[in-house]
């Protein structure tokens, strides 16, 4: 809604505050301030100053926060049950509360396994990344510890392996295909010769980088896409399905961070800056199937206790965005009690 109205306006910021602080209680936020706001209309309307209401206010909060500590119970991290049943009760208001049984223990391992339990004051979100993936029921949700590409395949053009234990995992941004010029050209041959010519030098190119990478020991390809032209041509697909390395192309610019902090791989810009040292490793990359689609999971990683990804599945596009805005909420509450 385009709300207009200056208080309507602060009643929406407040809610939205609420929602990136705490992750949960929007509404009642929205309640209870109006309930405050009714109650300064009827002492205005006995003609009590503005000012002398909003001291009361002051008064009210500084009380309010003595009441609220006075009934705290401290909870100690390691006690999961304890984390659960917060998130349980989070979830019980949503949509999908019939499922809090499945997702609050997601939501609380979730965020234990990326913080030390000792020394942690806050939960950076980001090292939690939630995919979503239609088809199935939310109770085929899962836990990963790792990556999971849930619209990517691995290319299986030309035959190359789907599954891949032992990864040594290469994390590249330029393209394995020929060269192409800056500027919008055309090349007009005219006899089969230089046709023939054209092909066998673009044919060398792509062995030569093929070669290159290969040498460093790679098995498994991550391909960021690339705007200019193809990431990867037919030719390379081929020639390293020969070799046996897994292909998985089209990478988010976006993921490269979260992937290269979760494998402990390098993103490499340039086919000569391609070394053994920028490779990250996987005890198992394999394509499995979910539902009626394909699905890549990177299990067994070295930084387990830094990233974790949780799978959520859903049989309609409405249920499995509630599921992942009520994970959400889950995640931020769990979030709220560590700090």
């Amino acid at each position: 809604m385009e709300v207009i109205h200056p208080t309507a306006r602060m009643l929406v910021e407040i809610s939205k505050a609420q929602d990136i602080e705490a992750g949960d209680g929007t509404t009642s936020v929205v309640v209870m301030a109006g309930a405050l706001l009714r109650a300064c209309q009827d002492l205005m309307a006995k003609g009590i100053h503005p000012a002398a209401i909003s001291d009361g206010f002051q008064c009210a909060h500084k009380k309010a926060i003595e009441v609220i500590h006075s009934m705290s119970t401290p909870i100690d991290l390691n006690d999961r049950d304890a984390l659960i049943l917060n998130a349980v009760t989070s979830l019980s208001s949503k949509v999908i509360n019939h499922h809090s049984d499945l997702l609050a223990p997601m939501a609380v391992d979730a965020v234990l396994k990326v913080i030390d339990k000792d020394t942690a004051d806050n939960v950076d979100l980001r090292n939690v990344r939630v995919y979503t993936k239609l088809g199935g029921t939310i109770d085929d949700s899962e836990l990963i510890d790792g990556l999971c590409f849930v619209d990517k395949k691995a290319s299986h053009y030309g035959g190359g392996p789907s599954r891949v234990e032992e990864a040594k995992i290469g994390l590249i941004q330029f393209p394995l295909s020929a060269p192409k010029s800056d500027l919008e050209s055309n090349v007009i041959v005219t006899d089969y010769t230089a046709m023939d010519r054209l092909l066998k030098e673009e044919r060398k190119h792509i062995v030569g980088l093929v070669k290159k990478v290969v040498a460093t020991g790679v098995n498994v390809l991550l391909l960021q896409k690339s705007i200019l032209r193809d990431a990867v041509s037919d030719l390379a697909l081929h020639f390293l399905a020969k070799k046996g390395i897994m292909v998985i192309k089209d990478i988010d610019r976006n993921d490269v961070d979260f992937i290269s902090r979760t494998i402990n791989a390098t993103p490499v810009a340039h086919i000569d800056q391609f070394t053994k040292e920028k490779l990250g490793h996987a005890g198992l990359v394999e394509e499995t199937s979910a539902g009626n689609a394909k699905i890549i999971k990177v299990t067994q990683c070295p930084n387990q206790g830094k990233t974790v990804s949780v799978l959520l599945r859903g049989s309609n596009a409405l249920v499995l965005d509630e599921a992942n805005r009520s994970l959400h909420d889950a995640l931020c509450v769990i979030r709220a009690l560590v700090k």
